[in-house]
Order: structure tokens, then C-alpha cells, then sequence
């Protein structure tokens, strides 16, 4: 009796920040979920702890507005982009002031098989995810970490 094998990879989680690195784990986690027809979720995480101006100046609930219209946008285009190639896929924006630990515990909260992060992502004041965030998720999430350079 033949029977269908069990797939290991049934959800995903990808970080993604608009980067090259991060396109690249966009990418793979696209073709990952499509082999394994797996549910793919891709987070965006805004750093509250990375903005540089007083959490109590006038400026700072315009800059967090302007950086989740910038991460709905990011978030909507790689969302289209699998949704185009058939993929079951959910955007995730958090707003964290780590955005390992976000990854990390959004990857608890899903039960994700696998988490892919770029090597390095976006610098200045667009940075969400950056070399020491995928070190970081490789270090402690208790799950699998594809990082893609």
C-alpha cells in the first residue's frame, strides 16, 4: 500500500525587510513553500528600540505611522509576489524593540518548521533586520534557521 509521504515543512516564517539579503530570502522561502506546498508567513519587524528620538517628542507617533505605511507597503508587495507564484501566504508587521526576539517568538507562537533570514539587511534609519538580528535568530530560536547571503 503506497501511501503519500508526510511532509516535515508545513509552515514558514521569512523575515523580510526589502534588502537585497532579504529578497533573496524571500525567494527562498517561496520555493521552499512551494515544494512543500507549506503555509508561508512573512514578518516585518518595525525596532522601536532602533529610533533615535525621545519616545515622548511630538515626532515620534509620525515616525512610527510613516515606518508602518513604509513595512505595509514592503509587506504587501512580497505578499502579491507569492500569492502569484501560489503561495498560501499571511504578512506579519510587529512592532518590537527586538526584532530577533519578535522573530523568534512569532516563530513560537506560529509553531513554524523553519525560519529563513538574510544575512543583512537595510542600514540607517529603514534598518529592520540587520547581520547581528540573523546571528542572533540562529543563536536561540529552538527551531531550524536557513540564513540566505
Amino acid at each position: 500500500m503506497h501511501t503519500k509521504p508526510v511532509s516535515f515543512i508545513t509552515k514558514i516564517l521569512v523575515g523580510y525587510d526589502g534588502s537585497k539579503a532579504g529578497d533573496k530570502a524571500l525567494d527562498y522561502a517561496i520555493n521552499i513553500a512551494r515544494s512543500f506546498n507549506a503555509k508561508l508567513y512573512i514578518i516585518h519587524v518595525i525596532e522601536e528600540g532602533k529610533i533615535t528620538i525621545a519616545p515622548d517628542s511630538s515626532m515620534y507617533p509620525a515616525l512610527i505611522d510613516s515606518m508602518e505605511k513604509q513595512g505595509r507597503d514592503l509587506l504587501n508587495r512580497a505578499v502579491e509576489r507569492a500569492r502569484n507564484l501560489g503561495v498560501d501566504v499571511e504578512g506579519l508587521l510587529e512592532v518590537g524593540t527586538d526584532a530577533a526576539e519578535t522573530i523568534i517568538n512569532v516563530a513560537n507562537n506560529l509553531n513554524v518548521d523553519l525560519i529563513i533570514v538574510g544575512s543583512r539587511g537595510l542600514r540607517g534609519l529603514t534598518r529592520f533586520l540587520l547581520g547581528s538580528v540573523s546571528e542572533k535568530v540562529v543563536r536561540y530560536a529552538n527551531r531550524p534557521v536557513l540564513v540566505v547571503h
